[in-house]
């Protein structure tokens, strides 16, 4: 605990010494005159920190870079080409799957479209069956009225031929 305690104000006190000796150095518009000197010479900066550590160690190989330019200019403005085509290829693909889910939706309510009229046209044919199946119901109980009034009438003039017949047995028996 006293040692971490001990390490931040150690470094505090490092962070706060760089940011007033990086202030010391410019100017500013809130003050006029510099701030005054110290009779104490400033201690060596290179006693406290400690010498900085060696490079790390590259790898024994290193791929060459695939082109070598003469400035940097003309490497940055590969670079940036590269991206930006990635970019609009990106774009492009983009675009097109919105179109390809766009034609997609479309023919998919074309199809639901096309099921609600194939239905539409199912319940009219349903109903004009029922309809033609009235129709025949009652073509045959007009038939079957017929055939009745038909054996009516066959009754009726059999029983007129029957009358007929005995009112000239009946005037043949007078004479």
């Amino acid at each position: 605990m006293r040692q971490r305690y001990f390490l931040a104000a150690a470094s505090a006190l490092l962070v706060s010494g760089c940011l007033v000796k990086g202030r010391a150095g410019t100017t500013s518009s809130n003050r006029s005159a510099p701030p005054p000197a110290s009779s104490e010479p400033p201690p060596p900066a290179m006693a406290e920190q400690p010498p900085p550590a060696p490079p790390p160690a590259q790898p024994a190989v290193v791929a060459p870079p695939p082109e070598e330019h003469k400035n940097h200019g003309q490497a940055r403005k590969e670079e940036v080409h590269e991206r930006n085509e990635a970019r609009k290829d990106a774009k492009e693909a983009e675009k097109d799957a919105k179109k390809a889910e766009k034609a997609a939706d479309k023919a998919e309510k074309k199809a639901d479209k096309a099921e609600a009229k194939a239905d539409k046209a199912e319940a009219k044919a349903d109903k004009a069956e029922a309809k033609a199946d009235k129709a025949e119901a009652k073509a045959d109980k007009a038939e079957a009225k017929a055939d009745k009034a038909e054996a009516k009438a066959d009754k009726a003039e059999k029983k007129a031929d029957k009358a007929e017949g005995g009112k000239s047995e009946k005037a043949k028996g007078k004479k």
